[in-house]
């Protein structure tokens, strides 16, 4: 039987590198990876502390926020809005 000469090009080109990266491929979780890098690190417990508080001010969307909160708030979520939602809030920044 004949093989075509692309077949067998094309299998050493790719099939086999495929191959190895799936038989050695050894994912790691979230957690495994977040446990090595505190292992390394020590998390600064204030400073997780601060950011934490910051960006739950953001995401809880209070009527007694900060402007400078709002306008944080909304570059983040700008690309939820519509065109015209968009423009009516850069006409009125200006």
């Amino acid at each position: 039987m004949k093989v075509p000469k692309m077949l067998v090009d094309y299998t050493l080109r790719f099939g086999i590198p495929i191959a190895l990266c799936y038989a050695y491929w050894n994912p790691r979780s979230d957690e495994d990876i977040r446990r090595d890098v505190e292992a390394k690190i020590k998390p600064d417990v204030e400073t997780r502390k601060k950011k934490q508080a910051k960006f739950a001010e953001l995401l809880l969307q209070k009527n007694d926020m900060s402007n400078e909160s709002k306008q944080q708030l909304d570059q983040v979520t700008a690309f939820t809005k519509t065109k015209e939602q968009y423009l009516a809030d850069r006409k009125k920044e200006k």
